[in-house]
């Protein structure tokens, strides 16, 4: 293998939930082709489905999630999209109580020289840092 490889939800769900020994044993295999200068690319929709199912279908507390994440950002065989505004999310989940998926798109929008985030979610808008409640 060569290069930059992107993955989906499910092979990056392996990592953290081994319930299916064949799709762990593909995985596994896969990390140990990968060469110096191979990368697995995650893109933000795929970190988000990730902590959405994690959440959702396996019950995983909201700390153990961001652990989760936050080991991937560490890994050197992963590139995550929007990496500085995945970091600054779970920063900001770890310090308050918000949803990852409304930090992470306000971390976006800053980072993308947005003044603030419109949000008819009112929690959202009182505890995101540059969200606003549109009323």
């Amino acid at each position: 293998m060569s290069g930059r490889i992107g993955i989906d939800t499910n092979v990056l769900l392996r990592i953290a939930i081994p319930d299916d020994a064949r799709q762990v044993d593909a995985v596994s295999r896969l990390l140990d082709r990968l060469d110096a200068d191979d990368i697995l690319f995650i893109n933000v929709s795929v970190i988000l489905e990730a902590s959405w199912v994690l959440n959702r279908k396996y019950r995983y507390p909201r700390d153990r999630i961001l652990d989760f994440i936050q080991a991937i950002l560490e890994r050197r065989e992963f590139e995550v999209a929007d990496y500085e505004a995945v970091g600054n999310a779970i920063h900001i989940c770890r310090m308050s109580n918000v949803d990852f998926a409304d930090a992470l798109l306000s971390e976006m929008n800053r980072i993308d020289d947005c003044s603030k985030t419109f949000t008819f979610d009112k929690k959202a808008a009182a505890r995101v840092p540059g969200m606003e409640l549109l009323a």
